[in-house]
């Protein structure tokens, strides 16, 4: 069965071979053993606090193979951003530029180094293993993310955001990082990429030019690219858009990537899901069944498992679960499940 849970302490092999399949396209999940361990340990002291208002809270929930006990994918929250380490845009503004000599009024865009998204939080890290990319695998995985925050409200903010991977050209080159951060960090960008993730983004204020950008002094080809998502990135957009995403002008300041955002309590996932208390179990005959999958997720937060199922409701609207499922989610009968259409 396929599961998505909390990262524990031993998966840091699995862990690994994930970042390894990721790289170069996660800045969040570098190849690196010794940062992995401080995720995974800063994820596990996340669960232990009491928490009460959102914070340094950083949680990392994993897809598991139960009958391979393979990991297969992952699937990041930040609790708050700028709590640790400042967090940089760029933000699309316009300018314009008049003459009353020429009678002329020009107009361009400008990029401007922002902190907007300080205080949001941010769903990040999502990678699925290729040969699991089917069976609705993918909307499990990043949907277990909004049904964690909708069940355990109060470690999260009202916004959150979703940074995408911005085009690369089929050489690996970002023509948006040619025309500006190469300039500045005299690296490349998988190099930037990789020691941003490792250190923290402190050496980003101390090289970036703070003043504006002007866009129409960008080559074409960098132009072009702005507010572009990786080619492999579209269903990503897509996914974030349908679960109420929008893109407001702020974008990458490494790849140019568009930068979403949305309040928590208007995400899809978490206004279209209910809370049921277990009575039973559907062997046999099912209730009201339609024929509709669910993702259903159960536990504490130290426990907190999601996975798909098919769910009934009695007439009292209380839910009836196959027993395979309450065996993924160490469910039984009385226990409390959030769940969703799939």
């Amino acid at each position: 069965m396929i599961i998505v849970r909390q990262i524990r302490e031993d998966d840091i092999d699995g862990l690994l071979r994930l970042a390894e399949a990721a790289y170069p396209g996660m800045t969040t999940l570098p190849p690196d053993p010794e940062t992995l361990s401080k995720k995974i340990a800063a994820a596990m002291a996340s669960l232990s606090k009491t928490v009460t208002a959102p914070g340094r809270e950083k949680y990392l929930l994993v897809m598991e193979d139960t009958d391979t006990g393979l990991l297969v994918g992952t699937a990041g929250i930040i609790a708050q951003l700028g709590e640790d380490d400042q967090f940089y845009s760029y933000k699309i503004n316009k300018v314009t530029h008049s003459s009353k000599v020429l009678d002329k009024k020009v107009s361009v865009e400008t990029l401007n180094l922002s902190n907007h998204f300080e205080g949001f939080a941010e769903v990040a890290t999502l990678f699925l293993d290729e040969p699991y990319r089917r069976n609705g695998n993918g909307k499990l995985l990043a949907r277990s993310r909004y049904l964690f925050m909708a069940e355990f409200r109060e470690r999260f903010p009202a916004q959150v955001m979703a940074d995408l991977r911005g085009y690369f050209d089929e050489q690996g080159r970002s023509p948006f990082w040619d025309a500006i951060g190469k300039n500045f960090f005299d690296m490349d960008f998988s190099a930037a990429d990789l020691f941003g993730a490792v250190n923290g983004n402190q050496f980003i204020a101390d090289l970036m030019p703070t003043q504006p950008i002007y866009v129409n002094l960008l080559s074409q080809e960098a132009q072009q690219v702005i507010g572009r998502p990786n080619d492999q990135g579209k269903a990503a957009l897509a996914m974030l858009e349908k679960e109420g995403f929008q893109w407001r002008g702020q974008i990458d300041i490494f790849d140019g990537a568009p930068s979403v955002d949305t309040f928590i309590d208007q995400l899809a996932t978490v206004t279209s899901s209910a809370v049921g208390t277990v009575v039973g179990t559907n062997v046999g005959e099912a209730l009201n069944c339609d024929g509709q999958q669910y993702i259903v997720s159960g536990g504490n937060i130290t426990s907190f498992t999601a996975c798909i199922s098919r769910l009934d409701l009695d007439n009292d609207n209380n839910v009836l679960l196959p027993p395979e499922t309450l065996h993924a989610l160490n469910l039984s009968i009385n226990d409390v499940v959030r769940y969703t259409e799939l």
